[in-house]
């Protein structure tokens, strides 16, 4: 009785059918050049005439903006009650189209990203739809509205029925009071999460709603960074690996001096992260020279990245510094690989540094600062194997079987800010005693979380599964102990130094040494 409809490439991830059943509607989810994008499908149940509709592709810094910003994909999917076409919602737009018949137009790839392409897909006509709509709120009502569904929601939602402890009932009283003195949203989410506070928990809070700010200033990044020098002038003196200044066509290198930025005049002292911001578009006009004089000097265009960006490019070069740094430390003899999140991109990225160590003799698994996810069972298996056998080729290198595992002894580094699922992933390391774990005791907020949307378009985070470890102790408020105890402590950081690091390359060459 089931009958697979659609053979696309990419992941479905809504669907909803035509008021006689006879017709699908559907949105996808994959990449085009390497961006996330979304494409609106409708198909005959029987899955015949597969059309195109829409082609929401993100922009290059959604990363930063806000969820429900254009470009961030396609949903709210409604037929009319006839069925001969369908509304949706496309970023802040609302859009119809019909779905009887197609334009004869452009064949349509076979989801959003371009490796489904099919003959015999073709986009419809669609037509954005204006209105105004005037609506007349009671903001106290609403309010107070927002507030006992936020305490209705987490009655009903935590994972403790106890509620820690809390008596649930007399928190609204004590709180609800404070409703009419609230004087916005942001006043009204501050109660909101005091009253939540009386849990004592993790994962949860209120957020959203409101309008964002479209003019709102987003500064811009070139890829490099500036130090004041003697002569009255910024220099470069670092460039991020894979960021926009280092394509050859950018004209950057070390050492040079920045004198402008769109045209403006710098000057060392001057705030340069202003004309970061008023920069108009993406790209930022730069004046360098390799000496600090006008004579000689050159123009660039540089293509910026936004603040998320940016972020990457210097985690980029914190995992570098680290990697060399533990091959300077052990000869070489020791791997180090970095997980960011506990999230599919980063257990990817894992396998591939995993990978790059495997002929290491053991291996710095360093997830400090890692806020969450849920990859912990993933890396457990992969770092939990055996070796069974090997093979060798005639003068060729011998090769584990399984392949893809790591057999010397390995240390996991965590510290105060690895918090949810990075709290997990040492805790059963040890508890599987694949090693030991070095660094400081961790945040102590263990829950599986979830989110609740309320009537104002804010959402409430729902912890609704706790997380015991087989001896019957809740990681929630508890904090992961490491086997080996050792903090950065604020003079290392100014020295440049990593004890948690040093310490975790002592206690590995220790293990090898001792031929473990």
């Amino acid at each position: 009785r089931f009958r697979q409809v659609t053979h696309l490439g990419d992941n479905v991830v809504t669907a909803v059918p035509s008021p006689d059943g006879q017709l699908y509607a559907l949105v996808t989810s994959g990449e085009v050049d390497g961006r996330p994008a979304f494409a609106l499908y409708t198909v005959q149940e029987n899955g015949d005439e597969l059309r195109r509709i829409a082609q929401s592709e993100q922009e290059d810094d959604a990363e930063d903006a806000p969820a429900g910003a254009p470009g961030a994909g396609i949903s709210a999917l409604r037929f009319a009650k006839d069925g001969r076409s369908i509304y949706y919602r496309e970023g802040n737009a609302l859009w119809t189209a019909p779905v009887g018949s197609s334009t004869g137009g452009d064949s349509a790839s076979g989801g959003a990203g371009s490796g489904s392409s099919r003959s015999g897909r073709t986009e419809t006509v669609r037509h954005r739809l204006d209105f105004t709509l005037h609506l007349e709120v009671d903001l106290d009502r609403e309010r107070r509205q927002i507030f006992a569904e936020a305490w209705r929601v987490m009655r009903d939602r935590f994972y403790d029925k106890a509620m820690h402890g809390a008596d649930w009932t007399a928190a609204r009283a004590l709180y609800e009071p404070l409703l009419g003195d609230v004087a916005d949203r942001e006043e009204l989410h501050a109660v909101i999460s005091q009253m939540i506070g009386e849990l004592n928990a993790s994962h949860t809070g209120i957020s959203g709603g409101g309008e964002t700010d479209p003019t709102a200033v987003r500064t811009r990044f070139p890829g490099f960074e500036l130090v004041p020098d003697p002569t009255g002038f910024y220099k470069v003196a670092t460039i991020y690996r894979n960021g926009p200044a280092t394509r050859d066509y950018a004209k950057v290198k070390v050492g040079d001096f920045l004198l402008a930025v769109d045209g403006v005049p710098l000057q060392a002292g001057e705030n340069y992260w202003r004309l970061y911001g008023s920069a108009a578009g993406k790209k930022l006009v730069l004046t360098l020279n390799s000496k600090p004089t006008a004579e000689g000097a050159w123009t660039t265009r540089i293509e910026t990245v936004g603040p998320g960006g940016y972020a990457t490019l210097q985690y980029e070069k914190w995992v570098d510094d680290h990697r060399a740094q533990v091959d300077k430390l052990s000869n070489g003899e020791i791997g180090y690989l970095h997980i960011r999140q506990m999230n599919p991109a980063a257990l990817r990225k894992f396998m591939a540094d995993f990978a790059d160590n495997h002929f290491k003799k053991a291996l710095v698994i360093d997830q400090r600062f890692n806020p969450g996810g849920g990859i912990d069972q993933e890396l457990l298996m992969v770092l939990g194997q055996r070796q069974y056998q090997y093979t060798r080729g005639r003068d060729s290198l011998t090769v584990t079987r399984p392949q893809r595992g790591f057999f010397g002894p390995m240390v996991v580094l965590q510290n105060e800010r690895s918090t949810s699922d990075a709290e997990v992933f040492p805790a059963g390391f040890r508890q599987l005693k694949l090693g030991k774990t070095v660094g400081v005791t961790t945040y102590g907020a263990v829950i599986g979380t979830g989110a609740f949307r309320l009537m104002d378009g804010s959402q409430i985070r729902t912890p609704g599964t706790g997380l015991w470890d087989v001896g019957g102790q809740n990681l929630e408020n508890y904090g992961v102990p490491p086997d080996v105890e050792v903090d950065n402590r604020p003079e290392d950081f100014f020295a440049g130094r990593d004890s948690q690091l040093e310490k975790a390359v002592e206690v590995l060459r220790a293990e090898l040494a001792a031929g473990r």
